[in-house]
C-alpha cells in the first residue's frame, strides 16, 4: 500500500502498535495479577492505559486507510472511536474504584452488618458502571461498523474484513440495546465483545503488515 506522505505511513505504524499495545495492557490488568505478585499500581497503570492506547489508534488506522478509501465514513468513525477511548476510560476508572472503596469498607467493618450494608451501597453505586459500559460500547461499535464500512471497498482491507467488522458491531450493539439497561454480559445473552476485540486486533496486525511495503508517493 502506498502512502502520499511519510507522516502517514508512521502514523499508521504507531496506531497499529498503541492499539495492540492497548489490548495488551488490558489482558494484562486482567490476568496477570492471577499468575504473578504484581503491584496494585501496575495493574492499575494496565487498566488505565487501555482507553487512551485505544483513543490513539484510531488515529494511526485513519491514516491507513485514507490512504485508499477517504470518506466521511471514515472521519466520523475515528471521532467515535477515539470517544470510545475516554469513555471506556471513564467506566474502568469508576470500576476499579468502586471495587477498591468496597474492600476498605469491608476491610474496616467490624460488624456484619457494616459489612451487608457496604455490598448493599455498591451495588447501586456500581450500576452506574454497568451503563457507562452500555455507553462505551455503543461508541465502540459504532466506530467498529463506520471504520468497517470504510475498508469494505478498500484495496488492501476489501469486503471479507469490512464487513465482518460490520456485522460483529452492529450485532453487539443490538444486543447492548436489547438487554439495556443492563448489558448483554449481565443480562445472561451472549456477549460479542471479545469477537469485536479480535476484528480490531486483526486490523491492527494487517495495518503493520502493509506498512511494511508501504511507500510514499510524494
Amino acid at each position: 500500500m502506498q502512502f502520499a506522505r511519510e507522516l502517514d505511513r508512521r502514523m499508521a505504524i504507531a496506531g497499529a502498535i498503541s492499539g495492540l499495545a492497548g489490548v495488551t495492557a488490558y489482558f494484562g490488568a486482567a490476568f496477570l495479577p492471577a499468575v504473578l505478585p504484581v503491584p496494585d499500581g501496575v495493574v492499575l497503570v494496565l487498566a488505565f492505559a487501555f482507553g487512551p492506547l485505544l483513543g490513539l489508534s484510531f488515529l494511526g488506522l485513519f491514516h491507513a486507510i485514507a490512504a485508499g478509501n477517504d470518506g466521511p465514513a471514515l472521519r466520523f468513525g475515528v471521532v467515535l472511536g477515539i470517544l470510545a477511548g475516554a469513555t471506556v476510560t471513564i467506566m474502568l476508572v469508576v470500576q476499579v474504584g468502586n471495587n477498591i472503596f468496597l474492600d476498605q469498607q469491608l476491610a474496616e467493618a467490624d460488624a456484619e452488618v457494616l459489612k451487608e450494608s457496604a455490598r448493599l451501597v455498591h451495588r447501586a453505586v456500581n450500576r452506574v458502571q454497568m451503563l457507562i459500559d452500555v455507553a462505551w460500547d455503543v461508541f465502540i461499535c459504532s466506530a467498529g461498523f463506520l471504520i468497517g464500512f470504510s475498508m469494505f471497498r478498500h484495496p488492501s482491507f476489501g469486503r471479507i474484513l469490512g464487513g465482518t467488522g460490520m456485522v460483529a458491531s452492529a450485532a453487539l450493539l443490538y444486543l447492548n440495546l436489547d438487554t439495556f439497561p443492563r448489558g448483554p454480559a449481565y443480562a445472561g445473552s451472549v456477549d460479542l465483545g471479545p469477537l469485536l476485540a479480535v476484528w480490531f486486533l486483526i486490523v491492527y496486525v494487517r495495518v503493520l503488515w502493509l506498512t511494511r511495503t508501504g511507500q510514499k508517493t510524494a
